[in-house]
Order: C-alpha cells, then structure tokens, then sequence
C-alpha cells in the first residue's frame, strides 16, 4: 500500500498491474479499498488497477470538518495527476462511489473512457435524507458498533453471508471505521442527486444491480438504463448491495467483459 501526499489531504491508494489503461475502483460508504480484494485476481494483470480510500474512509485522512461530492471529485482529478495518469481511465464504482464516478464523468468528461455502476447510489430520498443524518450523529456519540447491525442488516442480510470468513472481514472493516469520517461521508451522500444530469452522461456505461439488494433493488438500478443514454444493464444473481464482497468472481466476469469491448471515444448524449 501507498500514501499520497496532495496539498492538504493524504489518500491511501494501491495501484498495480502492467497495462497501459487504468480501471479506477471506488468504493461505498463505510468501506475501503480493501471492499475490493477478492475482486482484484479476477481483474488479471494486463490493466493497470488503482484503487483507493476515500477521503474520511479507511486508512485515508479524516478531516474534521464537512466536505461534499465536489472534494471527492477534486481528490480523484488530484490523485490520477499525482500518480502521472494522463489518459481517459475507465472507472467502476460502488454504491455511492458510482456516485462519485457519474460526478467525476460529468466534470471531466475527458479524462473518463467507460463507467461502470454497481449498485448505483445517484440520489437519495427524503427519508434516506433523515436516516443518513440519523446514523452519521448516532455514530459519533455511541460508535460504529451501535450503527453496525442496521446497515448490515440492508446491505449484507443474513442470507448472503454464506461465506462466513468474508462477512466477518467486512464487519471488522466496518467497525475500524472512524466514526467522525464515516459520519461526514454520510452527510455529503445525503445532498446528491444526480438523476437530473444522467442523460448528459456521454460515455459507454455498464450498469449492475445486485438480484437481491434491499438498497437499491434491481428494478430501481434498470430503471436507470432508460436515463443513461449509452448504458448497459445487467444483473449479478448471487449478490445483494455489496457485489464486489458477495459475489467477486460474478461481478468481475461482467465488468472485464464489457472492458474488453473495444475503446471509442465518448459518445454524444441523446437530446430529447
């Protein structure tokens, strides 16, 4: 593992493989980049693969004061020009790091080649709005540990944690969260909303839904086939919200697939 020092933040990153293109990988709330490990044998060698810890999360700097999307934008533009990623990457994020990848696209739309939307977490509704604000104050009093059990329950139910081991991991993960930075992450994910702005999105998008996701359920993520102009929709039968972690081997067979497809350069949104 890696630390990068820009000017007033510190990302913890991993990049590896020998390609000339680079997948970025962004994870969701309360996890890291380790969300990703049993993904990345999948993923093979001949892409260069760089994933990170968002800002407040994992082994990345805690700020303690409020940020939004914008700085999440503004980390990843920073991190691809410290490490000398000049070209158009292709960028696959969970949940509410899809959110950061489809806020990315839409501000440098050149710098971005494909996108790939597990799960994506693009808006959120008014009563979300209420929980995330409830669970970001119930953490910083009480702990990860009295928020724990009610994300858990939604994002990985009891009837996916076939593989014991792989549960326990991501609780401990989730647990290790620092509160403050987990509670800020919530607070920034509660004001997107990026409906109003899909269909400006001008690049080839593979969009997965997870068959048994209590957060965002499949016909909720196919819906957003219609919005997305270039978008291509398919579903990972073993998984629920948490796809990278529940079902690796499924998710990575779709994502290096639509990879494979031969680059273009971004195409033209439709106009109504």
């Amino acid at each position: 593992m890696n630390w990068i020092h820009l000017d007033d933040l510190t990302l913890r990153y991993e990049a590896r493989g020998n390609g000339t293109q680079t997948l970025v990988l962004l994870h969701e709330l309360g996890g890291s980049l380790d969300s990703f490990d049993a993904l990345m044998p999948a993923l093979g060698d001949d892409r260069r693969v760089l994933r990170y810890d968002l800002r407040g999360a994992g082994l990345s700097e805690k700020p303690r004061s409020s940020f939004s999307f914008t700085d999440h934008v503004g980390d990843l533009h920073r991190l691809l020009a410290g490490l000398g990623i000049a070209g158009p990457v292709d960028i696959a994020g969970v949940a509410a790091g899809a959110a950061v990848a489809v806020s990315f696209a839409l501000t440098y739309p050149d710098r971005v080649s494909s996108l790939s939307l597990c799960a994506p977490a693009l808006s959120v509704d008014a009563d979300r709005v209420q929980y995330l604000a409830r669970r970001s104050e119930l953490c910083m009093r009480s702990g990860m540990r009295a928020v724990a059990a009610e994300t858990l329950d939604r994002s990985y139910p009891p009837a996916l944690r076939r593989d014991r081991n792989a549960y326990l991991a991501y609780l401990g993960r989730f647990l290790g969260n620092d509160p403050v930075g987990y509670a800020c992450n919530n607070l920034a994910f509660a004001k997107v909303d990026l409906l109003p702005r899909l269909r400006d999105i001008p690049h080839r998008c593979l969009l997965l839904a997870g068959a048994h996701d209590l957060l965002r359920p499949e016909a909720q993520v196919m819906a957003l086939a219609g919005m997305i102009p270039h978008a291509e929709p398919a579903t990972i039968n073993d998984a629920g919200h948490l796809m990278h972690v529940q079902a690796p081997a499924e998710m990575a067979g779709r994502l290096v697939a639509f990879l494979a497809q031969p680059a273009a350069p971004p195409l033209l949104p439709c106009v109504s």
